[in-house]
C-alpha cells in the first residue's frame, strides 16, 4: 500500500570546484521520487535520497535538482535532511532548469550517509497523448549522477500517482512496463516502476497516461514544439509549378544541389554538436587554452599549432627542420603532471622521420573535442565562450603592460597558447611589438633551427661579471618571426583542411538522422530531452 504522504527524493551533486582540493564522490543507496497529478492538472514532485559520502571526499553542502520544464514554483519547495528543515532553496546556478539546496550545517561530511527530503509542485507536465484523444500524457525521469561522482548500485523506484476519480482499470503505462499496481488509504490509484539495481549513472524514463477528463481542459499543454521540414514546401512548389515545365525541373534539383553542398561545407567546419536547445548556465571553468580554442571551434590545424608551441614551450619537441616541417623528440618529462593527455598522445604521433601521422592526428582532436564537449555539459556555452574571450583579451592587455623585455618575456612565455587563439593574432603582434625588444623565451632553441643560445660565462674566466646579459631580439623580428611560424605550422600540419575537418566532423558532430518520432519534447536539467507522446521528463544528470 502507497501512501499519499510518502516523500521521496531525487539528488544530482555538484561538480567540485577547483578551490577544494577534494573531489565528490559518494555511492546512493537508494534513490525513490513520485509523481503526484493532482486535480488541477500539477504535479507535486516529490524526492528522497539516501546517500553516503566516501571517506577523504568533500562534503556534500549544495544538492541541484533539476526540473521537468520552468514552471516550477519555487516558493512551494520545502527540503530537510532528516527532521531538519532546510530553508536556503534558490533557481539553481548550474542545472537549468532547477533549483539548489543549500545543506548549510546540515552537510553530509566524509564517511557519513545522510537522507534528503524534497518536495516542489510543477505545471505544464501533462500534454495530449498521441494515440489517444481522450487521455493525457507525462513522462518522468528521476535524476541521475555524474559516473566520475558516484559508484556502485542504487535501489530505484518512481511511483505515479493518478487524479482523484482514475479507476483502476484506466491508466496506461508507457514503453516500460510498471512492477506493481494498486489503490492507496485515500482512494488514489498508483503505478510503482522499480529498478532495484539501478546505475546510480544511468537515466531511466518512466511514462503513464490517463483520461484527461480528470483534470482541467487548460492543464493539458497545447502549444508542442515541432521540428520544421522544408519538405511540405518543396513538394507543393514542385507539383504546383515546377512539374509543369522540364526546365525547371533540371534547375529545381540544380537548386537543392547547390543549398546540399552549402549546408554541408558549413556544417563539415562545425566539429562540436549543436549546444542543447535548453542550456546549463553557469561557467565551465578551468579548461586549458587548448581546450577553449575547441569550445570556441577555431580551425583545427590552429589547434594542432598550439599543442606543438605547447610542447615547444616544455622542451619535449623541437623543430629540426622547418620546409619541409620535421619534429624531433627532444625529451620525455620524467614528471607525467607536466604534459597535458592530448599533448602525449600528439608526441606520439611523431613518427621515426619526425613527420606527423595525420590520420592519427584526426583521431586525437576527435577525442579531445569529444572531452571539451563532456566537460562542458550542463553550463551554457554562451557564457563559458565569453569567459575564455575575456582570458584572450585580458592576455593581449598584460601583454601591451609589460615595459621591460624581461617582462615581455616573461608575459608573452606564459600567455603564448591563448594570445594564438585570436583570429587578429599576426597584426595583433606586430602592433604589440613595434619598436619593443623582447627577451628571447629559454625555448627558441627548440623552435628555431640554427639557433644556439649563449651559456653563460663561470666565474673565474677573467670576466668582470659571471655570467652575460640575456639575449634579446627587437619586437618586429620576433613577431615576424611567431607569425610565420604559426602559419607555416598550421599549413604543414594537415595537408588538407577541409578533408581532415571533414573527417573529424562525421566523427563529433554526424549529421543527424531523421526519425518519425512524434516531433515535441521536453527536458531540463543536465541536458536531457525526451521524445514521446506527450511528455515533461524531470532530469539532471550529471550535476554539477
Amino acid at each position: 500500500m502507497v501512501r499519499r504522504s510518502l516523500i521521496l527524493i531525487a539528488l544530482v551533486l555538484i561538480l567540485p570546484l577547483s578551490v577544494f582540493s577534494q573531489d565528490y564522490r559518494f555511492s546512493v543507496d537508494k534513490n525513490y521520487s513520485e509523481v503526484d497529478i493532482n486535480s488541477d492538472g500539477t504535479c507535486t514532485i516529490r524526492y528522497e535520497i539516501q546517500f553516503a559520502c566516501d571517506k577523504n571526499a568533500h562534503p556534500i553542502d549544495i544538492v541541484d535538482i533539476g526540473m521537468p520544464n520552468e514552471s516550477y514554483v519555487l516558493k512551494s519547495a520545502s527540503a530537510k535532511i532528516g527532521s531538519k528543515e532546510l530553508h536556503n532553496i534558490r533557481s539553481s546556478e548550474y542545472v537549468h532548469p532547477g533549483v539548489e539546496v543549500h545543506l548549510g550545517s546540515h552537510e553530509i561530511s566524509p564517511g557519513e550517509t545522510g537522507t534528503l527530503i524534497f518536495a516542489i509542485n510543477v505545471r505544464n507536465m501533462i500534454f495530449p497523448d498521441s494515440k489517444d484523444t481522450a487521455y493525457g500524457s507525462i513522462e518522468f525521469s528521476p535524476t541521475w549522477y555524474g559516473s566520475q561522482y558516484v559508484h556502485g548500485t542504487t535501489d530505484l523506484a518512481c511511483y505515479f500517482v493518478f487524479p482523484p476519480g482514475v479507476k483502476p482499470d484506466e491508466p496506461r503505462y508507457h514503453k516500460v512496463k510498471f512492477s506493481k499496481s494498486g489503490i492507496d488509504s485515500e482512494g488514489f490509484v498508483w503505478y510503482q516502476f522499480l529498478k532495484p539495481l539501478a546505475s546510480p549513472s544511468r537515466q531511466y524514463i518512466f511514462g503513464v497516461s490517463f483520461p484527461k477528463k480528470y483534470v482541467p481542459a487548460e492543464a493539458i499543454v497545447r502549444k508542442v514544439k515541432r521540428r520544421f521540414s522544408f519538405a511540405p514546401l518543396f513538394g507543393f512548389l514542385f507539383a504546383r509549378f515546377v512539374g509543369s515545365c522540364p526546365c525547371l525541373i533540371v534547375g529545381f534539383f540544380i537548386f537543392l544541389a547547390v543549398i546540399g553542398v552549402v549546408n554541408s561545407s558549413k556544417r563539415k567546419m562545425k566539429y562540436l554538436p549543436p549546444a542543447l536547445s535548453v542550456e546549463g548556465v553557469g561557467i565551465k571553468r578551468g579548461l586549458t587554452a587548448v581546450e577553449s580554442a575547441i569550445l570556441l571551434e577555431l580551425p583545427l590545424n590552429k589547434i594542432a599549432s598550439m599543442i606543438l608551441f605547447g610542447l615547444l614551450k616544455k622542451s619535449a619537441l623541437k623543430v629540426k627542420k622547418r620546409e619541409p616541417l620535421i619534429l624531433e623528440i627532444e625529451k620525455i618529462p620524467t614528471d607525467a603532471s607536466e604534459l597535458h593527455d592530448y599533448e602525449k598522445s600528439f608526441m606520439q604521433i611523431v613518427d621515426p622521420k619526425g613527420k606527423i601521422e595525420e590520420k592519427k592526428l584526426g583521431i586525437i582532436l576527435g577525442e579531445l573535442i569529444k572531452s571539451v564537449n563532456k566537460k562542458t555539459k550542463g553550463f551554457s556555452r554562451k557564457k563559458t565562450r565569453e569567459y575564455y574571450r575575456g582570458i584572450l583579451n585580458r592576455a593581449w592587455t598584460e601583454m601591451k603592460a609589460a615595459n621591460t623585455p624581461e617582462l615581455r618575456g616573461k608575459v608573452f612565455d606564459s600567455n603564448l597558447e591563448w594570445l594564438m587563439m585570436d583570429g587578429e593574432y599576426e597584426t595583433k603582434m606586430s602592433d604589440t611589438f613595434s619598436g619593443r625588444n623582447i627577451i628571447v623565451p629559454l625555448w627558441w632553441s627548440s623552435y628555431h633551427p640554427g639557433y644556439v643560445r649563449p651559456t653563460a660565462v663561470t666565474p673565474g674566466s677573467g670576466m668582470k661579471v659571471p655570467g652575460i646579459s640575456m639575449p634579446q631580439l627587437p619586437g618586429a623580428n620576433f613577431a615576424n618571426s611567431m607569425v610565420t611560424g604559426m602559419q607555416n605550422f598550421s599549413n604543414k600540419i594537415v595537408s588538407n583542411l577541409t578533408g581532415f575537418q571533414s573527417a573529424v566532423t562525421k566523427v563529433t558532430n554526424p549529421v543527424p538522422v531523421s526519425s518519425s518520432s512524434h516531433g515535441w519534447s521536453s527536458g531540463g536539467g543536465g541536458g536531457c530531452a525526451c521524445a514521446c507522446a506527450g511528455c515533461a521528463c524531470a532530469c539532471a544528470g550529471g550535476g554539477r
